[in-house]
């Protein structure tokens, strides 16, 4: 049975590559490349893209018959797997690209800042009404709110300040105290930091002193994201490139342009129990640096954190 993808991600190697199948799940096969330290993924969906996504419409085909351990190779941009009949045709497919790092955003502007706002009022309210672990109001409040919130507070304050003036091992260090911490197959810790590079990525433009800091922070996270599993290594790897999921991508495009944000909002952060409301919590603290403090953001995302 072969099945034409709908569109891949932009970094799906298209022509050649062998992979070990990683985990499977009813709409999602993770692949792990023999050559690289990451994964790519098989995704049943009509709308929701990854930059490692291979995306197939057809909703029947029962992926978890693909079983972890077997393999899959793909030549002359057919995808096959060992002991299966199904195969991915992805040739010529349509490649999805992730634009967040070429949106030339200004928080600064008063549209962009009620939109950010909108959001976080979004975000708090969803993350109360399903009884999260992390309430991103909390997180700026030191001895508030769950275990894994009162732990993961400092280290989130630390991670806005340092950014906030440029500092880099600083910034490190306090994702260092985040990575893999929390349940889940991404952790809250990972999630966050991956929203968070989105909104640095999202502020970058064409500020070269935004871009050199992204770049140390990113290699400074590959080297301790090793202390996660490798499905948030994936996509750590991934956002320290600018690449991220096509909820997230739109989110942050809404955001920057001043406009309606409470549909790609709430598609953010529905995405899995509760890691596409850590993603959102870590983009609105990275957006929430390098910009004018003003009564739009909480005060409390700036004062006394430095």
């Amino acid at each position: 049975m072969q099945i034409r993808a709908a569109s891949i991600g932009e970094a799906v190697p298209a022509e050649s590559f062998d992979a070990v199948i990683h985990s499977a799940f009813e709409s999602a096969v993770n692949m792990r490349l023999i050559s690289e330290d990451r994964l790519i993924t098989l995704l049943i969906s009509d709308r929701y893209k990854l930059p490692q996504g291979i995306h197939i419409k057809q909703s029947d085909i029962p992926l978890q018959a693909l079983k972890p351990g077997r393999r899959a190779a793909c030549r002359g941009g057919i995808l096959r797997f060992d002991t299966s009949p199904l195969s991915i045709d992805l040739r010529g497919t349509s490649v999805w690209e992730c634009g967040v790092a070429n949106l030339m955003m200004d928080m600064n502007l008063p549209s962009a800042q009620q939109a950010w706002s909108t959001t976080w009022d979004l975000l708090n309210r969803r993350q109360r009404q399903t009884n999260c672990d992390i309430i991103a109001d909390d997180l700026f409040r030191l001895q508030a709110g769950s275990v894994l919130g009162e732990r993961i507070s400092r280290p989130v304050m630390q991670l806005v300040a340092s950014t906030d003036v440029f500092h880099v091992q600083k910034t490190l260090l306090a994702a260092e105290d985040m990575i893999g911490l929390g349940p889940g197959v991404t952790p809250s810790g990972d999630d966050i930091l991956i929203g968070f590079l989105a909104g640095l990525w999202g502020l970058s433009g064409q500020h070269p002193k935004r871009h050199s800091f992204i770049r140390s922070f990113g290699e400074g996270i590959l080297q301790i994201a090793q202390r996660t599993n490798e499905i948030s290594r994936t996509y750590l790897f991934h956002a320290t490139r600018g690449q991220f999921s096509s909820a997230l991508s739109a989110l942050v495009e809404n955001i920057g342009t001043g406009g309606e944000v409470e549909k790609t909002a709430q598609d953010a952060m529905r995405v899995g129990h509760s890691s596409g409301m850590d993603t959102v919590t870590g983009l609105l603290a990275g957006l929430a640096v390098w910009n004018q403090a003003t009564p739009s953001y909480p005060v409390y995302l700036h004062e006394g954190n430095h």
